[in-house]
């Protein structure tokens, strides 16, 4: 019985070669979104927390998007001239913007799993930008970018499950869309 119970322990904790979840960290949870803990815990703390993560969250989504685009590109064309496009750079600076936001940021009662996933998606985020610019000098493109884009796969997942549309915290956003009723 012991034997059998350590291999489904062992086969539980073992992943696909592409899953993101095998990567070290937090699990991404979806949390409450900081415009409804603000509603029901009725906080201008919340409510001004809710407004801090906005530029957080968008620095973060674009950097997300960013990095998957350089992807793509590496891929495509396995060249190494990427690191020189200012495209890197311009992630790079958000990026350092999303860490000093984040830093600087109240955590109300309430809002401490919220956090944790800007939290998870920053760490993520920062472990695929050092792994794209280690790829400099590597002979072996495909294993860096391979890792690159698990890392921001799961700093994908995590920042979806902080996502809050009500709260200006959308993945997509789509306020402006033809079907929106805009007149």
């Amino acid at each position: 019985m012991t034997n059998q119970s350590h291999l489904f322990d062992r086969l539980a904790h073992t992943h696909k070669p592409d899953c993101v979840l095998s990567l070290e960290g937090p699990r991404p949870q979806a949390v409450p979104a900081p415009d409804e803990l603000a509603a029901t815990l009725g906080s201008d703390a919340i409510a001004k927390y809710a407004g801090a993560c906005r530029p957080i969250y968008e620095d973060l989504r674009r950097v997300i998007g960013q990095v998957s685009g350089l992807l793509i590109l590496a891929q495509l064309t396995a060249k190494r001239d990427i690191l020189d496009l200012p495209e890197l750079q311009n992630c790079e600076i958000r990026l350092k913007q999303a860490k000093d936001r984040l830093s600087l940021l109240s955590t109300p009662r309430g809002t401490l799993e919220h956090r944790a996933q800007l939290e998870a998606a920053l760490s993520f985020c920062l472990a695929a930008m050092k792994t794209f610019t280690d790829i400099r000098g590597r002979e072996a493109l495909d294993p860096a970018i391979d890792l690159t884009g698990k890392q921001i796969e799961r700093a994908y997942v995590h920042l979806q499950a902080a996502s809050s549309e009500k709260a200006g915290l959308a993945m997509v956003d789509f306020s402006q869309a033809c079907c929106c009723g805009h007149r």
